[in-house]
Order: C-alpha cells, then sequence, then structure tokens
C-alpha cells in the first residue's frame, strides 16, 4: 500500500553537485585540482556539479574517501533529489493546467470576482482551483454544461448594459446559492398561486418583510435565496427548478419591499405557468426587455392583477382627481386606493409606472426589511 510522503515541495529541487560546489568552495578547492584527486575527468566532475550528470555508487564512495562526508549522506541527497525531481515536476505541470483552467474561465466569466464572492482569492493557485472545481457539480469550461445547469432567459435592451462576463458570474453565484437551498415542505402545482395571493394581501396590509415573503414561499415548497447584484447586471429575480423544488432568487437591487413584491411575484407566475422541460429557468431584468415575449408580459399582469385586480385599479383612477397636477392626482389616488384596501404606495408605484412620471418622493414605498 503506497504511503503519502511528508516531504515538503521544494521551490526547486537541489542537485547534489549544487552541494559539491559549495563544499569545494568553502575549503578552496578547485574543481580541476578535484577532479585528480578523485581520479575523474574534470569535464565529468564540471557536469556533475552543474546537474547534467547524476550521482553514482562509485562517485558518492570517492568523495566519502576524499571529503569525509559519508556515502549515505550522498545517496540520499541523490535520493532526495530525484523524488523532488519528479514532485517539482508534476506541481509545475499541475500549476500550469490550472492557469490554464483561470484563463479560459477568465474569458467565460469575471473569474477574479467569482473568487472573492466565494472568499477564494488569497488561497494558492492550486487550492483555489480544486475549491472551485468542487464546488459545482458540472465543468465550468464546459459553455453547453454551463448553459444547461444555469440555464437562464434574458434579452438585451438598448436602454439597460450588461456585462457578459458578470451576468455568468452571477447566474453562477445563483446557481450554487440555490444547489444548496433546502427546503422540507412539497410543492405541488397550485402553490405559487396560493402563495402570490398571501403575499400580495401582506403588501397592500403594509406587513410585508422579507422574512414574510421566505416563510410564506417555504410554507408552499417553493425556496427563496438572495444572492446580491454585481455590476452591470440589472438582476432583479430569477426563478429555477432545484431537486423538485421551484426556487426564486432575488437581488433587492431596490431597497423597495412593494417592488421585492412584484418581482416575487412576477417570478411566481413562471413557476406556475411558464415552467416546462425545455424552460426551468427565468431571469427578470431591468428594462422593457421582454416586451415581446408573451410569458413576460403574462408574469407582469399577474403581479399587477395580484396587488391591484384590474377592476379596482379601474375604480381607483375612475376617482382621481380631474386636475392636470400629477402631484395633485398622487394625493387622490393615494386616498382612492385606501377605499378598496389597496396600499397607497402600490397604487401610486403602480401609476407612476403606467405614466413614466417619477418625479415626487410622496408615498414612496417602505424599504426591504
Amino acid at each position: 500500500m503506497a504511503t503519502k510522503s511528508n516531504r515538503l515541495v521544494p521551490v526547486r529541487a537541489i542537485h547534489p553537485g549544487e552541494i559539491l560546489r559549495e563544499e569545494l568552495r568553502e575549503r578552496g578547492i578547485k574543481q580541476k585540482d578535484f577532479a585528480k584527486q578523485i581520479g575523474m575527468q574534470a569535464t565529468h566532475l564540471s557536469e556533475f556539479i552543474r546537474g547534467k550528470r547524476n550521482l553514482n555508487d562509485d562517485l558518492a564512495m570517492r568523495l566519502e574517501n576524499h571529503l569525509g562526508i559519508p556515502y549515505k549522506t550522498w545517496m540520499s541527497l541523490h535520493n532526495g533529489y530525484m523524488y523532488d525531481s519528479k514532485v517539482v515536476s508534476k506541481k509545475q505541470s499541475e500549476e500550469q493546467n490550472a492557469r490554464s483552467f483561470e484563463d479560459a474561465c477568465a474569458r467565460m466569466f469575471n473569474l477574479k470576482l467569482l473568487y472573492k464572492k466565494l472568499n477564494l482569492a488569497v488561497l494558492p493557485l492550486l487550492e483555489r482551483v480544486k475549491e472551485i472545481k468542487s464546488l459545482f457539480s458540472f465543468d465550468l469550461l464546459s459553455s453547453a454544461e454551463m448553459s444547461k445547469q444555469v440555464a437562464a432567459l434574458y434579452k438585451h435592451s438598448d436602454k439597460v448594459q450588461i456585462d457578459e462576463k458578470n451576468m455568468q458570474t452571477w447566474l453562477l453565484l445563483s446557481w450554487l446559492a440555490t444547489s444548496r437551498e433546502k427546503v422540507e415542505r412539497t410543492y405541488v402545482h397550485g402553490n405559487g398561486i396560493k402563495a402570490a395571493d398571501t403575499i400580495a394581501k401582506l403588501a397592500n396590509e403594509r406587513k410585508l418583510t422579507a422574512k414574510a415573503i421566505k416563510d410564506c414561499l417555504y410554507q408552499n415548497g417553493i425556496g427563496y435565496v438572495v444572492v446580491e447584484k454585481l455590476d452591470k447586471t440589472p438582476v432583479d429575480a430569477f426563478s429555477t427548478y432545484v431537486n423538485q423544488h421551484p426556487i426564486v432568487t432575488v437581488t433587492y437591487r431596490y431597497n423597495d419591499i412593494d417592488k421585492l413584491a412584484f418581482d416575487v411575484l412576477h417570478e411566481l407566475c413562471h413557476i406556475e405557468k411558464h415552467f416546462s422541460e425545455e424552460h426551468t429557468s427565468f431571469i427578470s431584468i431591468e428594462g422593457t426587455i421582454y416586451s415581446k415575449d408573451p410569458r413576460e408580459k403574462e408574469a407582469n399582469d399577474f403581479a399587477k392583477e395580484h396587488l391591484i385586480p384590474c377592476e379596482v385599479w379601474n375604480k381607483i383612477l375612475s376617482g382621481k382627481s380631474s386636475s392636470l397636477s400629477p402631484h395633485i392626482v398622487v394625493k387622490a389616488i393615494a386616498k382612492e386606493a385606501e377605499k378598496y384596501g389597496i396600499s397607497p404606495t402600490i397604487a401610486v408605484s403602480r401609476y407612476k409606472h403606467d405614466t413614466n412620471w417619477y418625479q415626487t418622493s410622496a408615498y414612496k414605498s417602505s424599504k426591504i426589511y
């Protein structure tokens, strides 16, 4: 049975010839003179000292006889050199492979940022590469496999800047977080609707918190994780399916509880209506990126309808002020919303969104807590 050596791997293997060179220097003996003393060709001794020729039994005995350094010592130095040479060569090869791996990864995603987020940046090269490979159940260099494992649907928008490498990095962090998520309750189709009803009710009662959302989703067999957004990755929410459980990932990109409620409801629509064998992930990004995708429009309508049913919204609008001042209109909408059990902040947010008018801080949504 092979045993693991406790011998440390040196930066380089030290040839016995280097030891002899220092020994002769210390004793003030010239190499040519020493070659004559031990009956060896000067060129052969020079090759040995320069590491071009290995030690043998005969030379080890001659060195013992003329220098007083035991034969066993020289042979031990030789064996150590041979062992270290193999180990150093192996390590150099491993380091080269690791560097090649990192270079390839860096072309696909923001490796430096990924290392930082995973607290791996301080580790030596081989250790950090080994660790990051162990964290993911798929080959990071296989774009097809990565696409399969962290499948996502997102499109470009002229209004939104997306850094492709950072987006892939965020998806990897999201995959890692969702793969670790544990949900005990069983999910059955329809649970997403139940969760949406509860979340919308709490939002309009102004009782919604991040914990309340998480608890509600968990009770319905749906996971909930938070993965901080990265630079130029305007992700609001992401939904996927892991171990027979849907999971909603949010970023808290905006510290706005009403916006969070909308994002979660949006993803719950995907979970209930759009998940299939072909599509097990959806991602929500800022802007009108999904304007041509009917599934995204349906998810937006689903979230709107749950927060403020269309019939109720029409009643709120019919009771608003006829004033041309949007500030007065906002105040009237907030007042009307309360009559129908709708949160004024949610109603005003919808009005501002629908009219693309954001020049007021009145009725601002609560922060996420």
